[in-house]
């Protein structure tokens, strides 16, 4: 595995993927396609993690990018041809958990989480991917946190 340049990951557009957004999301072109760019620059992340730090990167409150997740990987060609060209990997997988028998995930992770992207995207990425989650643990027991 490797990772691709920055410049690499912004050119990189799947538009099947940006309408199908379009479509299911209710979004204008220009948000679904700054979703598809901000899904990709969390890849970039989550993979850079594992590669200098061999650190998994749990995508925790943030539903807004595991919908364009969700949305890309039905292109399997596509999703893997992205894959193998941008990351060097036959297929980058997705381990989804279930929400209501996973642990909340400790603090200090969230807290290398988001000094990682705001290394990598700035503060402006972190503040506009993070107020689209909720935290699903605050919604089912909010009394035991």
């Amino acid at each position: 595995m490797h990772l691709p340049t920055k410049q690499q990951l912004e050119d990189w557009q799947h538009l099947p993927t940006i309408y199908r957004l379009m479509v299911e999301k209710r979004w204008s072109l220009t948000l679904s396609t700054q979703w598809f760019n901000d899904f990709m620059r969390w890849l970039y992340t989550a993979n850079r993690s594992e590669l200098e730090n061999d650190k998994f990167f749990a995508m925790d409150n943030l539903h807004h990018l595991d919908d364009v997740w969700h949305a890309y990987i039905l292109h399997t060609k596509d999703y893997m041809q992205m894959s193998q060209t941008l990351f060097g990997c036959e297929f980058i997988h997705h381990h989804p958990e279930n929400p209501f028998l996973a642990e909340k995930i400790a603090d200090e992770v969230i807290s290398y989480q988001m000094e990682m992207l705001i290394s990598d995207w700035g503060e402006r990425y972190v503040d506009r991917v993070w107020q689209y989650g909720a935290d699903v643990h605050d919604i089912i027991h909010p009394e035991t946190y």
